[in-house]
């Protein structure tokens, strides 16, 4: 398991979070959708919220980790060295889940006549990263049968941790570069965004 020595997650809190808006519309209805792209519609934009919530607490972990090997000696000696990678994997975990299922979402969003349309150049750079999210996905949902049947990859970790020139998160033969994920998360923002807007032009 791999101990950070620097942060290469890039910093995504100037992103607003965009639930309140939701709230505000479902308060005034949502004419001219139906009821399924409603739903769907409503869950993207909070697993959007949820995924960059679970990255940043991923980051500030990281950002932790670094600021405990930078005390000094004499501390340590007396209070022993903290390790936070494992809440690390815990965000990290539930950020990426969330975003396997805003791909899921994107795809059903698309296919439902009547949920709003945003930009085809948006959607394609989306499916162009959905592979690397969804192979380190099934490998973390499916890593305790892996283990049972004996086919973890040698030396590999089993659960998502940092990468030894710290620039990406890895699980057995998988991994996303954390420019990646902070590009996905930054564009699946903007399909919350452009969803939302348009309703919010509709209502005026």
């Amino acid at each position: 398991m791999g101990i950070p020595k620097e942060c290469k997650m890039p910093d995504l809190s100037g992103l607003d979070p965009l639930t309140n808006r939701l709230l505000v519309q479902l308060l005034m209805g949502e004419p001219g959708l139906s009821q399924k792209a409603k739903l769907y519609r409503r869950n993207f934009v909070r697993l959007v919220d949820k995924a960059l919530r679970e990255y940043h607490e991923a980051r500030e972990v990281i950002l932790a980790q670094i600021a405990e090997a930078k005390r000094p000696a004499k501390e340590m000696e007396k209070h022993g060295r903290q390790i936070f990678i494992f809440e690390f994997t815990d965000h990290i975990e539930t950020c990426i889940n969330a975003v396997s299922r805003l791909y899921d979402l994107l795809k059903r969003m698309k296919s439902e006549k009547q949920s709003p349309e945003f930009p085809r150049e948006l959607r394609r750079l989306l499916e162009k990263t959905s592979k690397s999210v969804k192979n380190v996905r099934n490998t973390v949902e499916h890593m305790d049968e892996d283990i049972q049947k004996g086919i973890i990859t040698p030396g590999k970790p089993v659960m998502l941790t940092v990468s030894e020139n710290n620039d990406c998160v890895v699980v057995s033969k998988y991994e996303i570069k954390f420019d990646v994920l902070a590009m996905v998360l930054e564009k699946m923002h903007e399909v919350a965004q452009y969803i939302l807007t348009i309703k919010e032009m509709e209502a005026e």
